[in-house]
Order: C-alpha cells, then structure tokens, then sequence
C-alpha cells in the first residue's frame, strides 16, 4: 500500500472513533477513493484486496479497464495508479455509485478518462430489482436463500447487455488518441454470482479485443469455474497462473 494511502487510513481510523464522518478520503495515485463510515471495515477490505493483495494483477499502461462490480472505484484507482488511461465502471447500487462518482471525479484529466455507468451488466438489457445487503459488498440480483436476514431493501436498476460493454471498451481501445494505435484491454467481472449468466450468455465474438479478464468466481454462481472456463477458451482464452483467491485470471491466446 503506498505511504500516502497507509498515512490517511490512519487518520481515518482516528478519525472516525473521534470524530466521524459520512466518508473517508485515501489518497491512492494521482487521485482520492473514498471509505464510507457505514461500511468502513468492509470498505477498507476492499480496498486491501485490490491495493495491497493485487487481486487484479496486469499490464495497465495505456489500457483501457471494463470494470464490472464496481464498489466504490477501489480497482479503477489501482488501475489508473499502474497507468490506465480510460476506466468504464458499472456499479448498480445507488451508495456505491455516488463514491464511486466522486472518487472517479478526482482521477480524470486531459489524459484519463474515468466513466461511471450506474448500471449492472448481464447477457441482455433489461431492468431488475437488487437486493440491497446491509454490507456493501455483497447486493446481489439474485442472492443466495440464506442471505434474506441481511437485506435491508431492494433498488429498481437497469441491466446494460455483456455485448454493449464488451463493444464500448474495444471500441475506445482503438482510438489512441487520433494516432491509430490499439490499446490493452482488461475486463474484471465481481458480479455476486451474475458471473455465469455474463459469461455463458454472451457471444463468442464480443470478446474480440479483450486481452485479459479476471473473473471473481463466487459459491452461489448458477456454472462451475470449470464451465465458465470452457466458455472462455471458446473465445479465446487460456487460464493464466494466479495466487489470489478467489480469483480466476484468463489472458487472449495471442497475448500467452
């Protein structure tokens, strides 16, 4: 974690048994992510996760990052930090989006772009209800039975199709600038067991372009990893070594 970032989770700390706040500021990079009060310990793993464990380990120079599952912008910042240009966030629930929001806000410049969709992704658009958990990791379109004692709501959203954002991020990967040249792209899927149905409902040919993805496979998920693999190797990918669990990286055929 660099100094800046464990300097200011310090003071956090202090702060919020002191004199506490609706949310944190860290600094990370060239930017500011933000912890809620609420959900600080969980938002502080999460940031761990990303930052400190490298859950998303990649070539990030000049590339373009579709990240699926947003959270609060965690893995956007650590992407930009390791030299992304162009981020493209969904994140569904309304709390996360407006950190998530005003983190991107900090990050964007003549050179950096950062879009935030208030959106989900699944193999089709549509509208569905989010079932809201009282921790902010975990909302889910569709949660396990047992997780029914920790909801706390639900919220209408909207479903942007796997297609259309596939097609987004390879699409501006191919715009550098005016200059012709073809960017990296990296796609992170952390979509609370929706993973299956992004995969396995999406054409093969969407993931023309895409260099690299890393899918965070849960237990409730409808596929097993084995399955979903399956399917990526259909579209041209082969499983790559990776040590963080329960992450599952896959890079392009052409990239191995």
């Amino acid at each position: 974690m660099p100094w800046r970032a464990r300097l200011d989770l310090l003071r956090a700390e202090a702060r919020r048994r002191i004199r506490s706040t609706d949310a944190y500021a860290v600094r990370y990079g060239p930017g500011t992510v933000y912890l809620s009060h609420a959900d600080y310990a969980i938002d502080w793993e999460s940031l761990k996760f990303v930052a400190a464990d490298h859950a998303y380990p990649s070539r990030y120079q000049d590339a373009v990052v579709l990240d699926l599952g947003a959270h609060k912008g965690y893995y956007g910042a650590y992407a930009i930090a390791a030299g992304a240009r162009t981020i493209i966030s969904y994140e569904p629930e309304a709390e996360n989006v407006a950190l998530l929001e005003r983190a991107a806000a900090t990050y964007r410049t003549d050179s950096v772009e950062w879009h935030v969709r208030d959106a989900a992704v699944g193999a089709m658009r549509g509208e569905a209800e989010l079932h809201v958990m009282g921790s902010s990791w975990s909302h889910s379109l569709h949660p396990p039975d047992e997780w029914s004692r920790y909801e706390v709501g639900t919220q209408k959203v909207r479903i942007e199709a796997m297609e259309d954002a596939l097609a987004d991020a390879v699409a501006l990967a191919r715009t550098d600038r005016g200059n012709g040249n073809r960017r990296r792209v990296v796609v992170k899927l952390n979509v609370e067991g929706e993973e299956c149905g992004i995969v396995l409902g999406t054409a093969l040919e969407a993931w023309e372009g895409v260099h690299e993805v890393f899918v965070e496979f849960h237990s409730w998920a409808s596929c097993t990893i084995a399955e979903l693999s399956e399917r990526l190797m259909f579209a041209g990918f082969i499983p790559a070594p990776h040590d963080v669990e329960p992450v599952f990286r896959f890079v392009a055929i052409e990239q191995s």
